[in-house]
């Protein structure tokens, strides 16, 4: 049976570049490990740890069940050299938070840039959309853009450090594309928001979801937006009677009711012609848009990226 080579000596070993998958425990492999974006949904993370890590089992069967592509590049913290996750960000701080330490994580390494200079790593992961640099200066701000530098160093969700900030809309477009409907005839998420596509290269589309929760914070206080106000208004009160707790107290329940009432706003007119900032997103429209009551599909399975340099 095949084995996949051992991560801490794939980094180690600088005679010849790596592409391919590598493994080990994911105590062992995550001090090598960077983020590529500065936050995520707490709200979202909370689901994965009650849907896929309530158990030691289930964490390994989520996790091998998980393309997680990363890049190679040097290491700003300790020397040396690091994996920088490209997607799957929620996944990762999933498991970090539920201590399931052992599981055995498959890394897909994209591209190994070991050798480049940190700044101008960093400048090839933005140029080629494998980052994310945009943070809410407050929870219901819209996003600003930020310097790679002020990306976390190190991958830490747990009751101890947390190093990603919480972003409440990255959630809600999360649990915007598991709303389950009684009309669905094929697929129980049939009403959700969106579709999550590939690229034209049959590659995942990155941050998918943040693109979505820019236009929800618009949304938050633009009523032109919606369908009709008492969409507006029915979203604006469930949303803001949600309480802003931390992970392990967040009522998932509440947070899918939410989400539900953003349906309308996703299958409306105005999603459709909304353009999102270019100096954020590699897109200015709204990927995976369908108009009206059209019963969606099961998202395609889509591959991990390729090195794009």
């Amino acid at each position: 049976m095949y084995l996949p080579p051992d991560c801490d000596e794939v980094i180690g070993d600088i005679s010849e570049p790596f592409i391919g998958v590598c493994s080990n425990k994911w105590k062992n492999v995550k001090p090598f490990i960077r983020p590529t974006q500065h936050d995520v949904g707490y709200a979202w993370v909370q689901r994965k740890l009650e849907n896929d890590f309530d158990s030691k089992k289930h964490a390994q069967d989520e996790i091998s069940s998980t393309t997680i592509p990363v890049v190679i590049g040097p290491n700003n913290v300790t020397g040396g050299y690091a994996y920088y996750v490209v997607d799957k960000h929620h996944t990762l701080s999933a498991l970090d938070y539920s201590g399931y330490d052992e599981t055995h994580v498959l890394l897909t390494v994209i591209c190994d840039s070991r050798d480049e200079h940190y700044s101008d790593f960093l400048d090839l992961l933005s140029h080629y959309n494998l980052d994310y640099l945009g943070t809410h200066p407050s929870r219901d701000q819209q996003s600003e853009k930020i310097f790679p530098t002020q990306l976390p160093l190190t991958f830490e969700l747990n009751s101890g450090k947390m190093v990603f900030r919480d972003d409440p809309w990255r959630a809600l477009a999360g649990y915007s594309r598991k709303i389950k409907s009684e009309n669905c005839s094929d697929y129980k998420y049939c009403m959700r928001c969106f579709v999550r596509g590939c690229t034209d290269e049959g590659t995942s589309v990155p941050f998918v979801e943040f693109e979505w929760g820019y236009f929800f914070v618009e949304a938050l206080s633009n009523q032109s937006l919606w369908p009709s106000k008492e969409d507006f208004d029915r979203f604006t009160t469930l949303y803001k009677s949600l309480p802003h707790n931390d992970i392990g107290d967040i009522d998932t329940d509440l947070w899918t009711d939410t989400a539900k009432a953003l349906v309308p706003l996703c299958r409306g007119n105005s999603a459709g012609e909304y353009h999102i900032p270019s100096s954020l997103f590699p897109r200015t429209t709204l990927p995976g848009y369908t108009r009206g009551n059209t019963q969606l599909p099961a998202d395609p399975e889509c591959q991990a990226p390729t090195c794009p340099f």
